[in-house]
Order: C-alpha cells, then structure tokens, then sequence
C-alpha cells in the first residue's frame, strides 16, 4: 500500500510497448531492470518445493484489456525471468465490503502448506487471510477477518494496512500500519488471530513493514512518501534494528524509529530515487543458492512514470541487498537499471529465449516460430521442452509443439555437458490468437516431471493480425521497452 487510506488511486502497468512487425525481435540484455514490467507493486516473495520463487502482488487492472487481477502470481527459476502464472483468487473474501480490494500481499511456506494475509484497504480496511497446499496455490479464503478497522480494545488504534508476520520463537508477530504508525501484535500459534497487546515500534509517516532477521538482530524496513504522485513521488525505504521483533528500533544515528510528531522521520535511507527511476518502495527480501541476499521492490521509470490514464506504473526491480557492519545497504541507494552481476541459482540447465517470434498462416490455420537456447550447468541433461500461452482471458493454456506432420505437448531436450543447443520450435495455437496481448513461456524439465527452467517471450497480435514483440508483455521486461 503506498497512499493514506482513502486517497490510494488505483495503479495500473504499462505493459512492454512494441512496434508493429510481422516478425520481431526482443534482445533481451543481461542483468536489466524491471525483472517485471506487469505491473507487480507490493511484492511478496517465497521459494516452493518446485525450487521455484514465486512472487505475489497487489491486485490492479494492467490495461491491457484482460480486466482486474486479484493477486497476480509470478513464477521465476532465477529471479530475473518471470513468468505470469494466473491469480491466486477469482472472488474476494464474502466478508470483505462492497469494492474492497485485495492489497499487499504477504505469503509464508508453513508446515501444513501456505498462508497468506492481505488487507482489502479502503476507508474501513480488513486483514485477511488465506490458505493453500502449497506456495503454488491454489489459494481459499478465510471464512473471517482477522482483524478490521474500528476494531475493539486493544486494537482500537490499529490500521490494518500492510501486513507482514513474522515467526518468532515465542509464535507469529503481525506487524501493520499505513502511515498512522506501525504496531507490532503477538498472534495465537496458528496465525489465525491476533492474541496480545499492540506496541507501536514505528511512528506516523511509514507504511510497508517488512521485517529480516540476521545474526541475531531484527531489522525493519519501511517506505516513507506517496508512491503514485508521478514524476514528484518521494517514496522511498528506511530503515532501523533492534534486539527483538517487538522492538525497540533505532537507526544507525541511535534515533528511535517512534519520535513525536514534530521530530524528523527517523531511519536511514537504504533506496531513493535517481534520474532512472521514481518512487522505489514496498520491499521484501529473499536470498539465491550463493548466499546472497537481494532486494525486490516497485518503481517507476522516470519520464514515464503516469500511464496515459493517469495512474502510477510501478514495476518490480531486483537488486542486491549487503550487509555492511550489522546495516543493509543496497549498492549506491538508488535502483540499478543493470546490475552487475545476477542472483546464483542452481539450476540443471538453463533456458533462455532467443530473438523473437513470428506468427505465420498455414495450411491448417496459425502457427508460432520461436526459438530457445539450453545451456548446461555442468553436466548434461536430459528432459523436454513444453509450451504454454496466457492471452487476454488470463487463462494458460498448453500450447501444442509441431514436429514434422504432427503434433505433440512436449518433445525431447538434451544438452551435453558443457555444451549449448539451440531449438527453433513451431508452435500451433488451437484456435488464431486475436488482437491482444500474449505471453509464451516455453518451459524445460524432466521427462514427465516437473518444470526446472522457463523461457519468457512478451506478443502483441495486433487487430490485423501481425505480430510484435516485447520482452515480457505479462513478465519480464527490457529496459529499452518502458516506453508509452
């Protein structure tokens, strides 16, 4: 959530901009900014038992015809290429008010599956929560709030906005506030309510709590400013530590994160704005098979950062989060627009999109060229290449591969050690893709197992039937396409 209750507008994504062609091409460069050029603000992020990252986002309508997503999901292998796998709802809660919404999600792997809390924002918030087998979905609310505004003693005095929980020895801690302070709560072992008196361990004017322990310390960052004022957003994230998840927090100039209300906001800087980038902010953590941790968070492109319709676009970045003396610093404090180097994931191959794709007629309707690039790990392997396409319903459908005169769902992958292949694979839609924004995932894993690589292409079938292209036009982007 980026704006005080009430006043929030609502965000949309400029999807990748693309030139008209029957053929295109989208060179995707190393290590670019946004890893997801959809619109993803508020991201959450977990790692399944498919060894995939998964993020979840605020709910919005991405202007691309395709209607309002409620928690749109996204799936990487390596946290650079994202793929869009669905919503993780089709309905909201029955409890939740006329024109609720689903905000800022925040999801954790438990051992009975997954959970993940919510608030439905407006001017008489709820926290929700919701349940699923695993970090995949798929996702059932709760039958009840756990806590809404206007609430009775002792959580008279909360804002439930923003929720982050966080497990502690002593069982799970919710900590919320939009902008009117963030509160600390103890909850019952299950997570299910809220069962302890509210302490206030950050002051008015800081809103998205999220909480990382490291070495025994409990750090707590927040943003601070309106996200979706445009090109003079001043959002940006603080930051401060303490002994306990409780508090209480101080930054690195020893000032408590809780001051009165005519002291300066307290906490240190850790990402602002530059010349590239407007309004970086909402952040979670997350950490590759290296060790390392990194950063994702929402910004907008500078010089674009209003879509036609006025609205903010806030896609999602990844950048790398250091640890410098006990403090998290992150590069020169600003988003990088190419990092200088990308997460350490261990995969068994990796897949990469090469060039574009062109959408051509034949004799049996439509069919899709593209083409992708394995590269081993290290040793060889041995699995199969599989398709899938999301258009404008928001419904993945498996997208049949043409060998020969046939027609298969996957065919055979193999890369020696140390060696790279790449594949031109033909592709036929079971009906013509009309006008619209697409995205075509190819995908590698083991021979009727699971996914283990994906490869990302962004379409746009334009209303005579061309094609063009633009990295990610559900996913990943390229920098040279935040334009428009």
């Amino acid at each position: 959530m980026k704006t005080p209750r009430g006043a929030r507008a609502l965000g949309a994504a400029a999807l990748a901009v693309v030139v008209p062609l029957v053929s295109a091409t989208a060179a995707v460069p190393a290590a670019a900014n946004p890893v997801i050029s959809s619109i993803a603000p508020d991201p959450s992020v977990q790692r399944g038992a498919d060894g995939a990252f998964h993020v979840y986002a605020s709910s919005d309508d991405w202007s691309d015809g395709a209607g309002y997503r409620l928690i749109p999901h996204f799936r990487s292998f390596d946290l650079v290429e994202w793929e869009y796998v669905g919503d993780a709802f089709t309905t909201r809660p029955t409890w939740a008010s006329a024109g609720s919404f689903l905000w800022a999600p925040d999801v954790h792997v438990t051992d009975a599956g997954a959970v993940m809390y919510y608030t439905t924002g407006g001017q008489a918030p709820c926290i929700g929560m919701a349940t699923a087998p695993g970090i995949e979905g798929p996702w059932t609310h709760g039958a009840a709030p756990i806590v809404c505004f206007g609430a009775d003693e002792p959580y008279q005095d909360l804002d439930p906005m923003d929720p982050e929980v966080v497990w502690t020895e002593g069982g799970p801690v919710m900590l919320m506030g939009n902008f009117e302070g963030i509160h600390a709560v103890p909850m019952n072992a299950a997570g299910t309510a809220l069962d302890g008196d509210p302490v206030l361990v950050a002051g008015t004017g800081v809103e998205a709590p999220a909480v990382v322990s490291r070495e025994g310390t409990t750090h707590l960052f927040t943003s601070a400013g309106l996200c979706c004022d445009g090109e003079r957003s001043q959002y940006r994230v603080l930051g401060g530590r303490a002994d306990d998840v409780m508090g209480p927090y101080t930054d690195r100039q020893r000032r408590p994160l809780v001051q009165g209300p005519d002291a300066p906001l307290p906490g240190d800087v850790i990402l602002e704005g530059d010349d590239d980038w407007v309004g970086p902010g909402h952040v979670d953590v997350t950490t590759d098979d290296a060790g390392q941790d990194w950063m994702l968070y929402h910004a907008a492109p500078r010089g674009s950062a209003v879509l036609p319709g006025g609205l903010q676009r806030r896609y999602m970045m990844l950048d790398r989060l250091d640890w410098i003396d006990g403090w998290p610093v992150v590069g020169d404090g600003t988003p990088s627009s190419t990092r200088p180097a990308d997460p350490v994931v261990t995969l068994p191959v990796r897949l990469t999109a090469v060039g574009g794709a062109a959408l051509r007629p034949d004799r049996d309707g439509q069919v899709l060229d593209a083409s992708v690039r394995m590269d081993s790990t290290g040793s060889a392997y041995s699995g199969e290449l599989r398709a899938s396409i999301t258009g404008p319903s928001k419904q993945r459908v498996g997208l049949p591969i043409v060998v020969g005169d046939q027609q298969a769902q996957s065919v055979p992958a193999v890369v020696a050690a140390g060696q790279d292949v790449t594949r031109a694979l033909t592709f036929r839609p079971t009906a013509p893709l009309s006008p619209g924004r697409y995205e075509l995932v190819v995908s590698v894993g083991d021979a009727g197992g699971p996914v283990r690589e994906l490869a990302v292409f962004g379409l746009e079938v334009a209303p005579d039937g061309s094609l063009s292209m633009g990295s990610g036009a559900l996913g990943s982007a390229t920098l040279g396409s935040l334009g428009g």
